[in-house]
């Protein structure tokens, strides 16, 4: 293939890819903003697993609390029942001993039985405020994935034409090069070729070598190679070139 050939394939597939990246752009944005909401979406439902976790210790906790606290108040009421009964000062002395080392186990544990009985209700609302969230990012996910399976439905042959040409052309070019062209389309936001215009590289406007210009230079390369412009690497070529 001649450097004229070369040339309009490039300028062809630049188009194409063009073409695409306008196709693409109409759904990209809400693609990206369902890569976010499905990893919101993930997050909120890691953090609720954690928290059921959690709520399921703490609720064998509150339980045992509760269990200690029944025994404990169970103690104190027969041991008030039995305070009438007691005669000497001895027993009194020993009654008063058990009873306020009750009232003080009591104490503490009913602190925190209902400190924890507090968390477990804060707990229990910050789930249901994540299955809230995550009811709203089930259905904005949906909304979303419909909208772009739309477009792209809508799309699908034009999007299927155009890789169908770029693969065309690609096959004319060595793999080397597709691969160092899909970079420098990437790279260029898809401009990758450029006119000389008055010696100087329409893409960057640098002035070029005297060897890229200058009356009949350009026809003593290669007959199949291609000018790279060395600043900004974009392919060059006349006008009379198209």
């Amino acid at each position: 293939m001649d450097r004229i050939s070369r040339i309009q394939n490039i300028i062809r597939w630049q188009e194409l890819y063009q073409e695409r990246k306008i196709i693409v752009a109409t759904y990209e944005g809400s693609e990206q903003k369902l890569l976010k909401l499905k990893e919101d979406y993930d997050l909120a439902q890691s953090n609720k697993t954690k928290l059921t976790e959690f709520s399921t210790s703490l609720s064998e906790k509150i339980t045992q609390e509760e269990a200690r606290l029944d025994h404990i108040l169970t103690q104190i009421d027969n041991m008030e029942k039995d305070r009438d009964n007691l005669k000497m000062s001895r027993q009194i002395k020993s009654w008063e001993k058990d009873m306020d080392k009750y009232s003080q186990d009591r104490a503490v544990i009913e602190a925190q039985f209902y400190y924890d009985k507090s968390k477990m209700g804060d707990i229990t609302q910050e789930i249901e405020n994540i299955e809230i969230n995550l009811a709203t990012y089930t259905a904005e996910i949906s909304e979303l994935e419909q909208e772009i399976n739309s477009i792209k439905s809508k799309t699908k042959k034009e999007r299927e034409s155009i890789e169908a040409g770029i693969d065309a052309i690609s096959t004319e070019f060595d793999t080397h090069f597709v691969e160092y062209f899909d970079r420098l389309l990437a790279k260029n936001k898809g401009i990758v070729m450029a006119e000389i215009e008055d010696d100087s590289c329409s893409g960057c406007n640098i002035l070029l070598p005297t060897s890229y210009h200058g009356g009949d230079t350009i026809q003593d390369v290669d007959d199949s190679a291609l000018l790279q412009c060395p600043n900004c690497f974009r392919y060059l070529y006349y006008t009379e070139d198209l």
